[in-house]
């Protein structure tokens, strides 16, 4: 199963695991091939895990990689807007987890992989909902690993970093409002973050179906950069 089907990431997400021969469950609020859901809400989460029952009797692994984000100083947050992203990236998460445990942990095997963030472990001005989520969102997934261990489920993050989906894309004119930049200063700025090129959907997904496969049975409560070495700058 995986959460934001239909953004840049999650749709390769999608034709990775579809590629190794796994029967995928695509989930968001819109998108042709996805099923329909809220994964900001418990009824949402529900509806999705009992949508994989449905079509294939099991449930083997939860992608959680849906998104949003909103650019604001922090005394100008609207509340309104906190909890709209906390609700999609931890809320729903936690909401998924319980709602597919008893599945996953039906036998050894089951796996999680959470989608954080290079903001998992550090910070950027004007996003303090999204860097508060992100970082969440990992310590999340470190209580499923040691919870899953005993029953054979592993539970990691895949923190991408300097990534151009469309979430990055509508942040441009955010940038260029809050810091009054011009577009090509705040691409120029964007581009230093992260050595050499921003990275490809395709190559967060490769890591995401790894961690997923039986390969990485012995990998749990790990937070894996896929960023060209931004964080260690």
């Amino acid at each position: 199963m995986v959460t934001g089907a239909a953004g840049g990431l999650g749709a390769a997400v999608c034709e990775v695991f579809e590629r190794e021969g796994a029967a995928v469950v695509p989930v968001d609020i819109k998108g042709s091939q996805c099923f329909h859901a809220d994964v900001g809400t418990q009824a949402g989460n529900r509806a999705m895990v009992d949508e994989a029952l449905a079509r294939h009797g099991r449930l083997d692994t939860l992608v959680l990689n849906a998104g949003l984000q909103f650019m604001a100083p922090i005394d100008e947050f609207p509340e309104v807007e906190w909890t709209r992203l906390f609700d999609v990236m931890v809320n729903g998460p936690s909401h998924a987890i319980k709602a597919a445990w008893p599945r996953l942990t039906a036998q050894p095997g089951g796996r999680i992989v959470v989608i954080g963030s290079s903001l998992s472990h550090v910070a950027e001005p004007f996003k303090a909902a999204y860097v508060a989520a992100k970082h969440a969102i990992v310590g999340l997934m470190k209580v499923a690993a040691l919870e899953g261990g005993p029953h054979g489920l592993t539970a990691n993050a895949v923190l991408p970093g300097l990534m151009w989906t469309q979430l990055m894309e509508r942040q441009l004119e955010d940038h260029m409002r809050l810091r009054n930049e011009t577009r090509e200063t705040v691409l120029e700025r964007i581009n230093l973050l992260q050595p050499g090129r921003a990275i490809e959907p395709s190559e967060v997904a490769e890591m995401i179906c790894f961690l997923s496969s039986d390969r990485a049975s012995g990998v749990s409560g790990a937070s894996v950069p896929v960023d060209l070495g931004s964080l260690v700058i």
